[in-house]
């Protein structure tokens, strides 16, 4: 394993038989929070039985969010199609908060089992969502009244125009609106 993401690298346990899991993730950016689903995929094992349990720990940003998620229980010893765990659950997310500008996060996760020895294990990183700069429902104050910013009139010499854009500076940066 080469990448520096966490994601979508194959995670083989070093088990009898030697077990492969693939890791994704999904993830999206409210404000200055950012949330994490973790998918895994467990290949499929038709050689020799492993009739022990298989879990994960998971670590995003120095927090363990994750401890001994159940992958798979001692049964079935074998199974012929690959099967997917979602973690925190399928419709579920880990959220970060105060990420600022960060463009990653430190992430660890551990495939293990508690009934035998063999693991697999890597410290890399999730990436971050870019921060939304984009700005909705942008209102001013024009003579006491709160306006939308759609309806924004300037006066250019003698005439009235409307503003075909209004621009915000959000952090230093001039943003359209």
């Amino acid at each position: 394993m080469s990448s520096i993401y966490i994601s979508g690298e194959n995670y083989v346990l070093t088990t009898t038989p030697a077990i492969t899991c693939r890791l994704t993730y999904e993830k999206q950016r409210k404000g200055n929070t950012a949330y994490y689903r973790f998918k895994v995929e467990v290949m499929p094992n038709n050689s020799t039985a492993f009739a022990y349990n298989l879990k994960l720990d998971i670590t995003l940003n120095g927090k363990k969010i994750l401890s001994g998620g159940a992958l798979k229980d001692i049964q079935p010893g074998k199974w012929s199609a690959s099967y997917t765990r979602y973690f925190p659950h399928q419709t579920g997310w880990y959220q970060v908060e105060n990420v600022g500008n960060a463009e990653t996060l430190p992430c660890s996760v551990k495939f293990y089992s508690t009934q035998t020895n063999g693991s697999a294990s890597a410290s890399r990183v999730v990436t971050v969502p870019a921060a939304d700069n984009h700005v909705s429902n942008l209102s001013v104050k024009v003579g006491g009244a709160w306006k939308n910013a759609a309806a924004v009139y300037i006066k250019v010499g003698s005439a009235w125009k409307q503003a075909s854009a209004v621009f915000v500076k959000i952090n230093g940066n001039w943003r359209n609106a």
